[in-house]
């Protein structure tokens, strides 16, 4: 009978840990800052995008003839909470695979915890160079890598020709990335580069502004590299005080943000001319699934997709495309068909190459698009707004809008 007892206790605990395939739904897992310090914005935009995926995929009869189910868990941007949360995810849970939370501390954090658990990661809106260069082989990211965008953006400040450039950012991996990479692109061009960093919960950036306004030469750029409603407040201080924008001084905010409506509550009509670096607009590509995805979120949500809302989509849609040719919610069977996909998604044809150097673009998606844009109306949305960079899809023959 004892033994009989035992075989019967050991036959439960297997299945109460089996993983998602032998359940009702197919699991999948997301994190995203929904609380503060973190920029909740950014995080509901991440997971509304994944739950319009899942709400699509469901629509359609789910995946392998199972419903996905969506679990998403709050990180507050916190690396710490970012770890509890992919825990609960891959250990309670059982999802097959994890995909959002935005701040690269974050996102750096919870590799290890996917490695731990074998479980993939669809990183998104988690630019530093760290999380990819870490060459985790559980870890994927459908967004920029610092050293991809801001090569992009460093491009077009050369190309503008800008000589004094402030960078304002928070000391983060992301942050010291903006300067970094900054630094090293503008080396050799002449261009002077200043940088100030603060913690990300600083609210009050008159110390640098006024510095940076009584400087001789002022900056004729300046960078703001925060995220959450601390960059938002970065940007009306620098109206206010009258540094930027302005005719001797234009504003680059590097933080996503700056692309939600919440942007406009905040600055009014001083947002005009403001400049921002989305990872992806919606209607570029101009593809069935971008008109359709756009509107499906636009009626939802009631206010416009960005990249952000796009990269929770795509982060759901390629673990359910990884299913699919895997024939199998098998977590490894997920990595090894992720790591071959080749899916159309809302920005363009993502892949994950097995890249070794440089370090940062190992499964790193390497043609994410990437825009300069300069709101020049108020209340426009980031698809509205002028194209700056790339030249070749520019929408206007200036280089800079200046008041």
């Amino acid at each position: 009978m004892k033994r009989s007892w035992l075989t019967s206790a050991a036959l439960v605990a297997a299945l109460a840990a089996a993983p998602a395939v032998a359940q009702e739904t197919i699991k999948i897992g997301g994190i995203a800052p929904l609380s503060p310090p973190g920029g909740v914005q950014t995080g509901e935009s991440l997971r509304d995008g994944m739950r319009i995926a899942v709400e699509e995929l469901n629509a359609a009869g789910g995946v392998m003839g199972k419903q996905i189910e969506l679990i998403v868990e709050d990180t507050s941007g916190v690396p710490e909470k970012g770890v509890a949360a992919f825990e609960r995810l891959a250990s309670k849970e059982q999802v097959v695979a994890v995909t959002g939370s935005a701040h690269s501390a974050v996102c750096s954090a919870v590799g290890p915890v996917a490695e731990k658990y074998g479980t993939a990661f669809i990183a998104g809106e988690c630019w530093s160079d760290s999380v990819t260069a870490a060459q985790i082989p559980e870890v994927f990211r459908i967004t920029v890598a610092n050293s991809l965008v801001y090569s992009v953006a460093a491009d077009w400040v050369k190309e503008a020709g800008f000589k004094h450039v402030a960078v304002i950012s928070e000391n983060s991996d992301w942050g010291f990335g903006i300067i970094d990479v900054f630094e090293k692109n503008l080396k050799d061009t002449g261009a002077k580069v200043t940088s100030f960093t603060a913690e990300r919960t600083v609210s009050d950036f008159t110390p640098q502004l006024l510095q940076l306004k009584r400087s001789d030469p002022q900056p004729d750029l300046i960078v703001a590299g925060f995220t959450g409603s601390n960059l938002l407040l970065m940007l009306r201080q620098a109206y206010d005080l009258g540094v930027a924008p302005s005719k001797n001084t234009a504003i680059f905010a590097a933080g996503a943000d700056v692309l939600e409506p919440e942007f406009w509550n905040v600055m009014g009509d001083d947002g005009v001319y403001v400049i921002g670096n989305p990872a992806g607009l919606p209607g570029k590509p101009d593809t069935p699934l971008s008109r359709s995805f756009a509107k499906a979120y636009e009626d939802a949500y009631g206010r416009p997709a960005n990249a952000v809302a796009m990269e929770g989509y795509d982060g759901v849609m390629v673990i359910a495309e990884a299913i699919k040719a895997a024939g199998s919610a098998d977590r490894e069977a997920i990595q090894d068909a992720l790591r071959k996909l080749q899916w159309d998604g809302t920005r363009g044809k993502i892949y994950f190459p097995q890249t070794a150097e440089p370090k940062w673009k190992f499964q790193q998606w390497p043609e994410v698009p990437i825009f300069v844009i300069q709101y020049s109306k108020p209340n426009q949305t980031p698809a509205e707004s002028e194209i700056l960079w790339p030249r070749a899809q520019a929408t206007t023959d200036s280089l800079l809008l200046q008041p």
